[in-house]
């Protein structure tokens, strides 16, 4: 065995260890990805001696573990749960509502802080980091406080995931507008959306042939063939521009929307790898890339308590429309837990320091308050829902 591997394999066991420690914590109960995540940070301290082949080893695989949690997050949307429910507001437009009101309130703010942030700053790009919201936090979350199947908890996620679907969206759009400034090349950003739709109506009418329906084997060659599906996806996805965790959630819905035998054993197939193998590499290389001495200075640190703050309250405002259908505790709980932020605004800030539409000071200082809120909201949020739990308990 090599040492490169002996290293990368001595990772993996340390970090299950101190993500399982962490996670039995009395009281704060942090989450296994946040657990993973500070493993990464500490994997920087110089006695550790990890080399450049091992960091490479682990940020390729990293690389994968983001786009397998994108589709498990996409696969679990329940497509029942998006329909109409007697007087209940659809899944979907609650989600799109939040998201609006997010978006509106971020801009706004945007607008107030790039008259106060050292330039260059552009409001539209700090509204859309502003919006977005890890699924990579929210998803684990509700799996473990079994939230995930309820309707309170298909709302959060779907409310997640459209924040996600339609901020990487917008900037994709966005930063082919700045970088190109051609109408046709922001057209060719929105191929992965139609081609999906098309590749489902493909599967479905494969389906209706019994010969063809035989040959898709049992649970072991459908999963190759999503492998191969989100391969062939996201490749799409990245050729025409768009992000390539676009393509990967997309296919993880289109699985969702199929009717098909063996699906719940590929879904715990595609647990199985992800959780167990690819996703906790990804909040390792998260926390290994961080660097801590680009926000040490006092003109960096000033903004971290006035840009978490303004996290908080633009999810936590719009987050409100949950009252009427889930109280007034839910709500709150709902708020915080989508102001969760990690990867995709980590990887947003940076392309806004490429495209000169940030500095990287600020970028450093957003991404720094995006660890924070992916620390915070899942504790808060479990501490507010077990008092609920309490509360309807004693009545």
């Amino acid at each position: 065995m090599s040492d490169t591997l002996f290293v990368f394999l001595l990772i993996l066991a340390a970090s299950f260890v101190f993500s399982a420690s962490l996670s039995r914590i009395p009281l704060l109960r942090i989450p296994s990805t946040v657990g993973y995540l500070l493993f990464g940070v500490l994997l920087q301290a110089p006695r550790l001696h990890i080399t450049g082949t091992e960091v490479d080893w682990l940020n390729h695989l990293a690389d994968f573990g983001l786009l397998f949690l994108m589709y498990i997050s996409g696969m679990e949307i329940d497509i029942r749960q998006l329909r109409p429910v007697g007087r209940h507001s659809p899944t979907v437009a609650t989600g799109l509502s939040i998201f609006c009101g997010t978006l509106l309130l971020s801009f706004g703010i945007s607008l107030w802080l790039c008259h106060l942030t050292p330039p260059p700053t552009n409001p539209y790009m700090l509204a859309l980091l502003f919006s977005t919201t890890s699924l990579g936090v929210i998803l684990p979350i509700l799996e473990e406080t079994g939230l995930l199947k309820s309707t309170f908890g298909q709302t959060l996620l779907v409310s997640a995931l459209l924040a996600d679907f339609l901020t990487m969206f917008l900037l994709s759009m966005f930063i082919t507008i700045q970088i190109s400034g051609s109408f046709t090349r922001v057209l060719l950003t929105c191929a992965i959306i139609p081609f999906t739709i098309l590749v489902y109506g493909v599967l479905r009418s494969v389906q209706r042939l019994p010969a063809l329906r035989r040959l898709a084997g049992d649970v072991q060659v459908r999963i190759r063939a999503v492998v191969a599906l989100l391969s062939v996806t996201v490749t799409l996805a990245d050729f025409t521009g768009a992000e390539p965790i676009l393509g990967s959630f997309l296919v993880g819905m289109l699985v969702s929307a199929l009717p098909f035998s063996f699906k719940d054993k590929l879904r715990d197939y595609s647990h199985g790898i992800g959780y167990g193998f690819f996703i906790p590499l990804f909040f390792i290389s998260v926390g290994l890339d961080f660097d801590f001495r680009s926000v040490l200075s006092r003109d960096t640190l000033v903004w971290i308590p006035v840009l978490t703050v303004v996290a908080f309250v633009v999810k936590l405002i719009p987050s409100l429309h949950l009252v009427r259908q889930f109280g007034w505790r839910k709500a709150m709980g709902g708020g915080i837990l989508l102001s969760a932020r990690l990867s995709l605004i980590a990887a947003a800030a940076q392309i806004g320091v490429q495209i000169g539409t940030m500095s990287q000071q600020f970028a450093d200082c957003i991404i720094l308050v995006a660890v924070f809120t992916s620390m915070l909201s899942p504790i808060a949020f479990v501490a507010i829902l077990s008092k609920q739990r309490s509360a309807d308990i004693s009545s």
